[in-house]
Protein backbone atom coordinates (compact mmCIF):
# COMPACT_ATOMS: atom_id res chain seq x y z
CA UNK A 1 0.00 0.00 0.00
CA UNK A 2 2.64 2.04 0.96
CA UNK A 3 4.54 1.94 -2.38
CA UNK A 4 0.98 2.46 -4.31
CA UNK A 5 0.79 5.65 -2.61
CA UNK A 6 3.87 6.79 -3.16
CA UNK A 7 3.63 5.96 -7.10
CA UNK A 8 0.49 7.55 -6.92
CA UNK A 9 2.41 10.76 -5.78
CA UNK A 10 5.11 10.74 -7.88
CA UNK A 11 2.20 10.52 -10.49
CA UNK A 12 0.64 13.72 -9.57
CA UNK A 13 3.56 15.37 -9.04
CA UNK A 14 4.75 14.42 -12.88
CA UNK A 15 1.32 15.44 -14.35
CA UNK A 16 1.88 18.87 -12.59
CA UNK A 17 4.94 19.31 -13.71
CA UNK A 18 3.68 18.62 -17.30
CA UNK A 19 0.52 21.17 -16.63
CA UNK A 20 3.47 23.87 -16.06
CA UNK A 21 5.45 23.20 -18.77
CA UNK A 22 2.27 23.39 -21.18
CA UNK A 23 1.12 26.05 -19.26
CA UNK A 24 4.69 27.88 -19.57
CA UNK A 25 5.06 27.21 -23.48
CA UNK A 26 1.63 28.60 -23.86
CA UNK A 27 2.52 31.80 -22.37
CA UNK A 28 5.77 32.03 -23.95
CA UNK A 29 4.09 31.78 -27.87
CA UNK A 30 0.93 34.40 -26.87
CA UNK A 31 4.10 36.95 -25.55
CA UNK A 32 6.10 36.26 -28.52
CA UNK A 33 3.52 36.56 -30.99
CA UNK A 34 2.16 39.65 -29.45
CA UNK A 35 5.40 41.37 -29.15
CA UNK A 36 5.72 40.78 -33.28
CA UNK A 37 2.49 41.77 -33.66
CA UNK A 38 3.10 45.39 -31.77
CA UNK A 39 6.18 45.43 -34.03
CA UNK A 40 4.73 45.01 -37.26
CA UNK A 41 2.17 47.91 -36.37
CA UNK A 42 4.54 50.00 -35.58
CA UNK A 43 5.96 49.60 -38.95
CA UNK A 44 3.00 50.61 -40.14
CA UNK A 45 2.62 53.94 -38.34
CA UNK A 46 6.23 54.79 -40.16
CA UNK A 47 4.40 55.08 -43.68
CA UNK A 48 7.22 55.49 -46.45
CA UNK A 49 8.59 51.65 -48.22
CA UNK A 50 11.98 52.98 -47.76
CA UNK A 51 11.56 54.13 -44.20
CA UNK A 52 9.92 50.78 -43.46
CA UNK A 53 12.50 48.82 -45.16
CA UNK A 54 15.06 50.47 -42.79
CA UNK A 55 13.62 49.83 -39.68
CA UNK A 56 12.45 46.41 -40.39
CA UNK A 57 15.74 44.63 -39.19
CA UNK A 58 15.76 46.59 -35.82
CA UNK A 59 12.18 45.69 -35.08
CA UNK A 60 12.62 42.36 -34.78
CA UNK A 61 15.71 42.93 -32.62
CA UNK A 62 14.24 44.63 -30.10
CA UNK A 63 10.88 42.45 -30.27
CA UNK A 64 11.92 39.14 -30.21
CA UNK A 65 14.58 36.59 -28.55
CA UNK A 66 16.90 36.89 -31.68
CA UNK A 67 19.94 38.61 -31.70
CA UNK A 68 20.54 39.41 -34.99
CA UNK A 69 18.32 40.01 -37.77
CA UNK A 70 19.56 40.52 -41.95
CA UNK A 71 17.11 41.59 -44.48
CA UNK A 72 18.06 41.27 -47.93
CA UNK A 73 16.70 42.00 -51.37
CA UNK A 74 16.05 39.10 -54.26
CA UNK A 75 17.25 39.83 -57.39
CA UNK A 76 18.23 38.19 -60.59
CA UNK A 77 21.97 38.07 -59.83
CA UNK A 78 21.14 36.74 -55.97
CA UNK A 79 20.54 38.33 -52.58
CA UNK A 80 21.50 41.72 -51.89
CA UNK A 81 21.77 42.56 -48.02
CA UNK A 82 19.64 45.70 -47.11
CA UNK A 83 20.16 46.24 -43.55
CA UNK A 84 21.50 44.25 -40.37
CA UNK A 85 20.28 44.47 -36.68
CA UNK A 86 22.03 43.41 -33.78
CA UNK A 87 21.43 43.56 -29.92
CA UNK A 88 25.04 42.83 -28.13
CA UNK A 89 27.47 44.00 -31.19
CA UNK A 90 26.36 46.87 -33.16
CA UNK A 91 30.18 47.59 -34.53
CA UNK A 92 30.35 43.68 -35.21
CA UNK A 93 27.13 43.92 -37.02
CA UNK A 94 28.07 47.43 -39.01
CA UNK A 95 31.16 45.97 -40.28
CA UNK A 96 29.40 42.56 -41.27
CA UNK A 97 26.61 44.50 -43.03
CA UNK A 98 29.57 46.39 -44.98
CA UNK A 99 31.82 43.34 -46.43
CA UNK A 100 28.14 41.60 -47.17
CA UNK A 101 26.99 44.34 -49.30
CA UNK A 102 30.40 43.88 -51.17
CA UNK A 103 28.55 41.93 -53.72
CA UNK A 104 25.48 40.02 -54.42
CA UNK A 105 25.11 36.84 -52.58
CA UNK A 106 24.32 33.84 -55.15
CA UNK A 107 20.62 31.99 -54.71
CA UNK A 108 21.25 28.98 -56.73
CA UNK A 109 21.08 24.58 -55.85
CA UNK A 110 21.65 23.47 -53.69
CA UNK A 111 21.54 26.60 -50.92
CA UNK A 112 18.40 26.79 -48.51
CA UNK A 113 18.27 30.22 -49.30
CA UNK A 114 17.59 29.71 -52.86
CA UNK A 115 14.85 26.64 -51.91
CA UNK A 116 13.00 29.20 -49.27
CA UNK A 117 13.24 31.95 -51.92
CA UNK A 118 11.44 29.46 -54.50
CA UNK A 119 8.88 27.80 -51.87
CA UNK A 120 8.29 31.07 -50.01
CA UNK A 121 8.43 29.41 -46.95
CA UNK A 122 10.21 29.47 -43.90
CA UNK A 123 13.02 27.12 -42.73
CA UNK A 124 15.64 26.50 -39.46
CA UNK A 125 18.99 26.10 -40.62
CA UNK A 126 21.43 24.06 -39.11
CA UNK A 127 24.67 25.77 -40.75
CA UNK A 128 27.27 23.45 -39.00
CA UNK A 129 25.67 20.27 -39.75
CA UNK A 130 26.85 17.63 -41.69
CA UNK A 131 26.04 18.41 -45.67
CA UNK A 132 24.60 22.04 -44.58
CA UNK A 133 23.19 23.33 -47.08
CA UNK A 134 23.16 27.10 -45.80
CA UNK A 135 24.59 30.26 -47.60
CA UNK A 136 28.61 29.31 -47.39
CA UNK A 137 28.97 32.96 -47.90
CA UNK A 138 27.04 34.12 -44.71
CA UNK A 139 27.82 31.55 -42.35
CA UNK A 140 31.41 32.85 -43.13
CA UNK A 141 31.06 36.55 -41.96
CA UNK A 142 28.24 35.78 -39.78
CA UNK A 143 29.85 32.92 -37.46
CA UNK A 144 26.25 31.20 -37.72
CA UNK A 145 25.69 27.95 -35.89
CA UNK A 146 21.78 27.79 -36.76
CA UNK A 147 19.60 30.13 -38.11
CA UNK A 148 16.07 31.26 -39.44
CA UNK A 149 15.30 32.35 -42.63
CA UNK A 150 11.96 33.28 -44.34
CA UNK A 151 10.47 35.10 -47.97
CA UNK A 152 9.17 37.86 -48.14
CA UNK A 153 6.52 38.07 -50.19
CA UNK A 154 4.57 40.99 -52.31
CA UNK A 155 1.58 39.94 -55.30
CA UNK A 156 2.82 36.53 -54.61
CA UNK A 157 6.57 37.80 -55.63
CA UNK A 158 9.82 36.81 -53.45
CA UNK A 159 11.36 40.34 -53.28
CA UNK A 160 13.44 39.54 -49.94
CA UNK A 161 14.99 36.93 -47.76
CA UNK A 162 14.54 37.69 -43.79
CA UNK A 163 17.24 35.85 -41.93
CA UNK A 164 17.23 36.13 -38.25
CA UNK A 165 20.01 33.86 -35.34
CA UNK A 166 19.79 33.93 -31.51
CA UNK A 167 22.84 34.82 -29.18
CA UNK A 168 25.26 32.25 -28.07
CA UNK A 169 23.89 30.35 -25.33
CA UNK A 170 20.45 31.32 -25.74
CA UNK A 171 19.55 27.77 -26.88
CA UNK A 172 18.47 25.71 -29.86
CA UNK A 173 16.33 26.97 -32.28
CA UNK A 174 12.58 25.67 -32.12
CA UNK A 175 9.37 26.07 -33.82
CA UNK A 176 8.36 28.86 -32.26
CA UNK A 177 11.71 31.33 -33.60
CA UNK A 178 10.91 29.86 -36.80
CA UNK A 179 7.03 30.80 -36.48
CA UNK A 180 7.93 34.25 -34.79
CA UNK A 181 10.04 34.78 -38.41
CA UNK A 182 7.39 33.53 -40.33
CA UNK A 183 4.32 35.83 -38.65
CA UNK A 184 7.08 38.97 -38.98
CA UNK A 185 7.88 38.28 -42.66
CA UNK A 186 3.87 37.90 -43.49
CA UNK A 187 3.31 41.51 -41.63
CA UNK A 188 6.20 43.25 -43.19
CA UNK A 189 5.50 42.13 -46.58
CA UNK A 190 1.89 43.12 -45.77
CA UNK A 191 2.32 47.04 -44.49
CA UNK A 192 5.43 47.73 -47.16
CA UNK A 193 3.22 46.45 -50.02
CA UNK A 194 0.34 48.86 -48.30
CA UNK A 195 2.93 51.46 -47.91
CA UNK A 196 3.82 51.25 -51.49
CA UNK A 197 0.34 51.47 -53.04
CA UNK A 198 -0.58 54.78 -50.77
CA UNK A 199 2.43 56.02 -52.50
CA UNK A 200 1.36 55.23 -55.78
CA UNK A 201 -2.22 56.48 -55.30
CA UNK A 202 -0.89 59.94 -54.12
CA UNK A 203 1.01 60.04 -57.19
CA UNK A 204 -1.89 59.21 -59.34
CA UNK A 205 -4.24 61.83 -57.27
CA UNK A 206 -1.26 64.49 -57.96
CA UNK A 207 -1.00 63.73 -61.60
CA UNK A 208 -4.69 63.94 -62.17
CA UNK A 209 -5.19 66.96 -60.19
CA UNK A 210 -2.66 68.73 -62.27
CA UNK A 211 -4.93 67.58 -65.29
CA UNK A 212 -7.73 68.49 -64.17
CA UNK A 213 -6.07 72.48 -63.19
CA UNK A 214 -4.92 72.49 -66.79
CA UNK A 215 -7.90 70.95 -68.59
CA UNK A 216 -9.94 73.75 -66.46
CA UNK A 217 -7.59 76.66 -66.96
CA UNK A 218 -7.15 75.54 -71.01
CA UNK A 219 -11.07 75.94 -71.21
CA UNK A 220 -10.96 79.00 -69.80
CA UNK A 221 -8.72 80.47 -72.07
CA UNK A 222 -10.66 79.25 -74.75
CA UNK A 223 -14.03 80.91 -73.75
CA UNK A 224 -12.21 84.35 -72.86
CA UNK A 225 -9.11 84.68 -75.54
CA UNK A 226 -10.92 82.52 -78.62
CA UNK A 227 -9.21 83.17 -81.70
CA UNK A 228 -6.98 86.24 -79.97
CA UNK A 229 -3.58 85.20 -82.06
CA UNK A 230 -2.57 89.39 -82.52
CA UNK A 231 0.52 88.64 -80.44
CA UNK A 232 2.27 86.12 -83.01
CA UNK A 233 3.37 84.18 -80.34
CA UNK A 234 6.35 86.97 -79.24
CA UNK A 235 4.97 88.12 -76.04
CA UNK A 236 4.58 86.71 -73.16
CA UNK A 237 0.74 85.83 -72.13
CA UNK A 238 -0.20 87.04 -68.32
CA UNK A 239 -3.23 84.65 -68.41
CA UNK A 240 -1.19 81.28 -69.67
CA UNK A 241 1.45 82.14 -66.69
CA UNK A 242 -1.78 82.50 -64.06
CA UNK A 243 -2.56 78.95 -65.59
CA UNK A 244 0.28 77.76 -64.45
CA UNK A 245 -0.36 75.08 -61.34
CA UNK A 246 2.28 75.40 -58.02
CA UNK A 247 4.04 71.70 -59.51
CA UNK A 248 4.57 73.49 -62.48
CA UNK A 249 5.90 76.63 -61.45
CA UNK A 250 8.38 74.86 -59.17
CA UNK A 251 9.25 72.46 -62.24
CA UNK A 252 9.60 75.74 -64.33
CA UNK A 253 12.16 76.45 -61.63
CA UNK A 254 13.86 74.07 -62.26
CA UNK A 255 14.42 73.90 -65.67
CA UNK A 256 15.56 77.56 -65.66
CA UNK A 257 18.78 76.11 -63.51
CA UNK A 258 19.20 74.10 -66.49
CA UNK A 259 18.21 70.92 -64.78
CA UNK A 260 17.08 67.75 -66.97
CA UNK A 261 13.70 66.04 -66.75
CA UNK A 262 15.45 63.46 -64.87
CA UNK A 263 17.19 65.64 -62.09
CA UNK A 264 13.80 66.86 -62.06
CA UNK A 265 12.07 63.39 -61.03
CA UNK A 266 14.58 62.88 -58.20
CA UNK A 267 14.75 66.36 -56.94
CA UNK A 268 11.08 66.18 -56.59
CA UNK A 269 10.63 62.22 -55.81
CA UNK A 270 8.29 61.56 -58.83
CA UNK A 271 8.75 59.75 -61.92
CA UNK A 272 10.38 60.98 -64.88
CA UNK A 273 7.47 60.32 -67.53
CA UNK A 274 5.18 63.03 -64.57
CA UNK A 275 7.82 65.93 -65.62
CA UNK A 276 7.48 65.24 -69.44
CA UNK A 277 3.85 66.01 -68.91
CA UNK A 278 4.58 68.87 -66.79
CA UNK A 279 7.13 70.15 -69.19
CA UNK A 280 4.27 69.70 -71.97
CA UNK A 281 1.43 71.42 -70.31
CA UNK A 282 3.97 74.31 -68.99
CA UNK A 283 4.93 75.21 -72.57
CA UNK A 284 1.55 74.45 -73.98
CA UNK A 285 -0.01 77.71 -71.28
CA UNK A 286 2.85 79.73 -71.66
CA UNK A 287 2.85 79.29 -75.84
CA UNK A 288 6.20 78.73 -75.86
CA UNK A 289 8.58 76.82 -78.69
CA UNK A 290 11.30 75.25 -76.35
CA UNK A 291 12.02 74.87 -72.54
CA UNK A 292 14.45 78.60 -72.41
CA UNK A 293 11.59 80.15 -74.07
CA UNK A 294 9.54 79.17 -71.23
CA UNK A 295 11.90 80.38 -68.80
CA UNK A 296 11.99 83.77 -70.63
CA UNK A 297 8.31 84.10 -71.04
CA UNK A 298 7.17 83.40 -67.59
CA UNK A 299 10.00 85.67 -66.50
CA UNK A 300 8.83 88.75 -68.56
CA UNK A 301 5.21 88.08 -66.89
CA UNK A 302 6.70 88.04 -63.36
CA UNK A 303 8.55 91.22 -63.70
CA UNK A 304 11.02 91.09 -60.67
CA UNK A 305 9.91 88.02 -59.05
CA UNK A 306 13.20 85.43 -59.15
CA UNK A 307 13.42 82.10 -61.10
Amino acid sequence: MADRAASERVLVELLSLEREIVEAEYVRRTDALERVADAVRRLGEIGSPQGILDRAAEELVVSSEFDRVLIGDVREDGLHVRSMASVEDRPGAAAALEELRGAPIPLEYPSIEDEVARRQGTEIVRAKATRSRASRRLTQVLAWDSYVVSALVVQGNTVGLLHADAAAGAGPLDALHAEVVARYAEGLAGVFERAVLREMLQLHHHELRSAVDWMSARLGQLATDAGDWTTGGQEADPSGAEALTPREVEVLRLLARGQTNLEIARALVVREGTIKYHVKNILRKLGARSRADAVSRYARTRAGEAL
